[in-house]
């Protein structure tokens, strides 16, 4: 799992969304011999504080663990750095002051790299890229089948103000992609938008056709597919640091694309190419 997809919000609301307090994601103990793979400091020494968005498959709980495609690397570095995971619960607009204020080390969910996020936080390297894809009975395809309809998206999306400008169309924003395909579902929307990974999965079960928004201008975010990254505590260098290294041989040795596969999004989406801020 972005007015900027961004998934952006304002910090009033930070402390009051979190849902719970931080939880172990583990009853077991880091090895007492275990060598860190890189020299990094944690807001709790020997843990890894994970604000953790609910929007399947890039993030999510399960089993009382964190779950999902950020979450799945973020095991990786946890286990290369000797470090325990906790998690807690955060909603889009939540994250970035958490991570800002050290009340988490990295936050997840399919962030997208755009300038305005770049602005208030520190990025990782790109990790995947992800496509604007629609949900619909109809199999709408084109910015002309939104016009007049009643159409839905998550907040902080990069293509939530250029859906907003379309005449005519009723966009509905909500906290998440699971409120999104409820109203889908319960026939309040005649479609819905959404990162192409979160829609495979808020599709399955239904009639819902899936479609990638065909590229048109009056919609930015059709030209070019977001790049996705995490939120890292803007002070913490070297947390930055061994997550971009690892990516990068997740990258090289196959995993990235395995984890990807797992969730259900191509190959393709680990081909990122250079990285780049989308405005």
């Amino acid at each position: 799992m972005k007015s900027s997809v961004l998934r952006v919000g304002g910090v009033l609301a930070a402390a009051a969304l979190v849902l719970s307090a931080c939880g172990s994601d583990s009853e077991s103990s880091v090895a007492a011999d275990c060598k860190p793979a890189h020299d990094v400091s944690t807001v709790k020494e020997g843990v890894l504080t994970v604000g953790l968005t609910n929007t399947p498959p890039y993030s999510f709980e399960e089993d009382r663990e964190i779950a999902g495609i950020d979450s799945d690397i973020l095991k990786v570095l946890a286990e290369e750095e000797c470090l325990e995971i906790e998690h807690a619960p955060y909603t889009y607009a939540a994250a970035i002051p958490a991570v800002n204020t050290g009340r988490v080390d990295v936050a997840v969910g399919g962030f997208y790299r755009t300038e305005a996020r770049a602005q208030e936080t520190t990025l990782s390297a790109p990790l995947y890229v992800d496509e604007l894809t629609v949900m619909s009975e109809d199999g709408y395809s084109t910015v002309d089948d939104l016009l007049g309809k009643k159409i839905g998206t998550v907040e902080g999306y990069l293509w939530v103000d250029a859906l907003k400008a379309l005449p005519g169309t009723d966009l509905r924003v909500y906290a998440d992609s699971g409120a999104l395909a409820n109203d889908l579902k319960a026939g309040r929307l005649d479609a819905a938008l959404d990162g192409y990974g979160a829609a495979t999965i808020s599709a399955k079960g239904t009639d819902f056709e899936l479609a990638v928004l065909e590229e048109d201008d009056r919609v930015p975010a059709t030209n070019e597919p977001s790049q996705t990254s995490m939120l890292v505590h803007p002070k913490d260098e070297a947390l930055v640091k061994a997550l971009d290294e690892l990516v990068a041989a997740m990258r090289e040795d196959g995993r990235l694309v395995e984890i990807l596969g797992d969730h259900g999004l191509p190959e393709t989406a680990a081909e990122v190419g250079e990285a780049r801020l989308v405005s």
